[in-house]
């Protein structure tokens, strides 16, 4: 064989040996790739195992929160308890998370177990007790001694000329107190580090007597509800000041309700509300305020609100009672019918608690009858406290931790 022949023949057996190693190739990379298919396959099934175990999971936690949060439950049982020392002459109220307790002798901030977190020394014949998110204040009421305290404890003592009827304060720590002075009462608004921010001369033949007042959020407005009387009756007025304006004339608004006395007024955020006898006023805006009216359809009972809410608790034509609860813009959240009678009402963490001796009632603002039963004897003030149907409830005997059970 040639030289040419050979060199062909060679190149031939080179070509065919690259082929075979393509093909050799070709067949490892389809064992790697049924490899990876295969494994791709078992990852993903374990994948689909995982998920569906981690939502049949989910769905049974779901379906014993179901059970456990939309059932009505009747009795409680205790976890804990601690005795307080003269539980039946304290008045309580929700602050900052914990409990305001106050007396003729003083003012504590205690959490829901019942320790003392600070404690003031007060010298009061009527102390009444009105907190804010942010601020709390107890006043000496036909007294002339005002404490407004915070989370830390003391933050300014404050005192009147004239004897204190009722006092308010707002998130900003803005105190505003209506004082008795005969035919011109006085309506005073103080800053948290006690100065003089309006002073209002109210006039029974013009304005009319206040009987309730608000202050805003932020402390710029001051809300006066008024009883005045006429040759046709008794009516309401209902007007809004500027707190801190340095003009001589600070009304923002005024309006006469002829037909119904004005009761309570509130600020729910900017929204001002105003409890009629037959209607509730809602007034979003200030100074040239857009109007809403709910009608009440019953006789107000009890009048409750939050931050967020206010409600009622009404007495039907026919006896029975209505617990309603409404947003800032009006709209009806809650409509139920409530047995039993009530001293006190509360509304906390989006719940209506309603209590008086042993009988305890509480709904949620989604509807749901969540306790209706027996507490222990003497309930006197009740709060949820940190987990499921878990509250802190304070009775004659003390303060207990209790769980709701059937």
């Amino acid at each position: 064989m040639d030289r040419a022949h050979l060199n062909q023949a060679l190149s031939r057996d080179a070509d065919q040996s690259r082929l075979d190693r393509i093909d050799d190739l070709r067949d490892e990379y389809e064992i790697v790739d049924q490899i990876e298919e295969e494994y791709t396959r078992q990852t993903n099934r374990r994948k689909r195992r995982i998920i569906v175990t981690g939502v049949i999971i989910l769905l049974l936690v779901a379906a014993v929160l179901l059970v456990v949060l939309l059932q009505t439950y009747d009795s409680v049982q205790v976890l804990k308890s601690r005795s307080l020392s003269d539980a039946g002459s304290n008045g309580y109220t929700a602050f900052a998370g914990h409990i305001l307790k106050y007396n003729r002798d003083g003012v504590s901030l205690m959490d829901t177990d019942g320790e003392d977190k600070w404690n003031q020394a007060t010298q009061f014949k009527q102390p009444a007790a009105v907190t804010s998110d942010a601020y709390a204040v107890v006043a000496d009421i036909k007294g002339t001694d005002m404490y407004l305290f915070d989370e830390k404890g003391l933050v300014k003592q404050l005192s009147t000329t004239k004897p204190i009827e009722k006092v308010t304060v707002g998130h900003d720590g803005t105190v505003v107190v209506i004082q008795e002075n005969g035919s011109t009462p006085v309506v005073s608004c103080y800053s948290r580090e006690g100065k003089m921010l309006l002073k209002h001369q109210a006039s029974l033949s013009e304005s009319g007597y206040p009987i309730s007042a608000a202050v805003s959020e932020d402390g710029e407005v001051l809300a006066l509800s008024y009883l005045r009387a006429g040759s046709t009756g008794a009516s309401g007025r209902i007007s809004l000041f500027a707190i801190k304006s340095q003009g001589k004339d600070n009304t923002l608004f005024t309006e006469d309700l002829k037909s119904q006395i004005a009761g309570e007024v509130f600020f729910i955020d900017k929204t001002v509300v105003v409890v009629g006898e037959k209607e509730c006023f809602l007034y979003q805006g200030f100074e040239s305020p857009k109007k809403k009216t709910i009608d009440i359809d019953g006789e107000i009972e009890k009048v409750f609100r939050d931050g967020r809410y206010f409600g009622f608790v009404l007495r039907m034509s026919n006896g029975e009672k209505s617990l309603r609860v409404y947003s800032r813009s009006g709209s009806e959240k809650l409509n139920k019918t409530v047995t039993g009678n009530y001293d006190k009402v509360l509304m906390m963490n989006k719940q209506v608690l309603l209590f008086s001796g042993q009988e305890c009632c509480i709904y949620t603002l989604r509807g749901i009858h969540r306790f209706d039963g027996q507490m222990r004897d003497g309930v006197l003030f009740v709060m949820p406290v940190g987990g499921i149907n878990r509250y802190a409830v304070i009775t004659y005997d003390g303060i207990d931790t209790v769980y709701l059970t059937k």
